[in-house]
């Protein structure tokens, strides 16, 4: 609901502060049907995917489903508004449309770090950026949330003026606008913008190495520092020791991959580097307060974190 409505009031705002309709909007759905939001609220369609006169804009948002009900028509619309001089874009999750009907071929594109794995499992050739949005000639996409507002704002300042977006984001309350050169924030397991350059070599280390985890000692020697200098890093900047956070970064993306992709959970134990089915199980229901096969099946229900339950002394490597 967030990514939708950041989408639509700065351009609600954008008209008021004009005092006339630059912006027009309409919503609609692949059934014509209302659309219900995960928070329970419901949002009323104007008709079919299709219907009605062609925007100068298309914009595909999608949440934890990534099934559209009709793929090959969906794909075919994109592919229809896209050669008729329409600018397409995604919002969230919608990039992975997008990919599926071919439209990213060659072009950059951003999804919510959720995403990402799933994203990068089906579509492995295609540049994925951590930005929250980007702009690739007339290919749009954006990470979701509040990075919906931030894409709108760009898109009113090129029609328009600097000054328009200024007054939008003093309506609205907002006391910055970001570019789309800022990075998302991914996953819980957050390292602060002042840690070491050290520090942030090994969480990308451990990020690259997730199927075949590198031992402590490995991971110190890899980013040039001590064991023990690197464990005194991380607890400062993380709380956690080096084994602590790895395996959170494995449990999250092995919880990105059951949400988003079909692989099976097998298939996710050994890409995130648990040794077992079993043994990856028993972390990720310990962690997350649900086991692989019931968040699966629930669709993504919200599940409890207690990062505490995790061992700060097991070993980094599952042997």
């Amino acid at each position: 609901m967030l990514s939708v409505t950041s989408a639509i009031e700065p351009l609600r705002v954008a008209n008021r502060m004009a005092r006339c309709e630059r912006y027009a909007w309409t919503i609609v759905s692949e059934n014509g049907a209302e659309v219900r939001a995960s928070n329970g609220l419901k949002i009323a369609s104007s008709g079919r995917i299709g219907e009605g006169p062609v925007p100068d804009y298309t914009f595909v948002c999608a949440g934890l489903s990534l099934e559209a009900q009709e793929p090959k028509r969906l794909s075919a619309f994109l592919n229809r508004r896209f050669a008729a001089g329409v600018t397409v874009g995604a919002i969230s999750m919608g990039t992975i449309f997008l990919a599926r009907a071919g439209l990213l071929t060659g072009r950059r594109c951003t999804i919510h770090w959720e995403g990402m794995p799933a994203f990068l499992e089906e579509f492995p050739d295609i540049d994925l950026t951590t930005a929250i949005y980007e702009m690739d000639n007339k290919v749009l996409s954006c990470s979701g949330g509040m990075s919906s507002f931030d894409l709108m704002m760009e898109i009113i300042a090129q029609d328009h003026s600097r000054s328009l977006v200024y007054s939008i984001a003093n309506q609205l309350q907002m006391d910055r606008i970001r570019s789309g050169v800022k990075l998302q924030s991914t996953g819980s397991s957050l390292l602060p913008e002042n840690a070491p350059k050290q520090l942030m070599l090994a969480h990308a280390i451990i990020s690259e190495n997730m199927e075949s985890p590198l031992s402590p000692g490995e991971l110190a020697e890899a980013v040039g520092a001590s064991r023990r200098t690197l464990e005194r890093m991380f607890v400062k900047y993380t709380k956690m020791t080096p084994s602590k956070f790895c395996k959170i970064q494995r449990l999250e993306r092995s919880k990105s991959l059951l949400l988003h992709s079909n692989l099976q959970i097998l298939e996710i134990a050994v890409v995130t580097g648990f040794r077992s089915a079993s043994y990856f199980s028993s972390c990720f229901s310990d962690h997350f307060g649900i086991a692989p096969s019931a968040l699966r099946q629930g669709g993504g229900a919200e599940v409890s974190v207690d990062r505490d339950e995790l061992d700060p002394d097991a070993p980094l490597v599952d042997k």
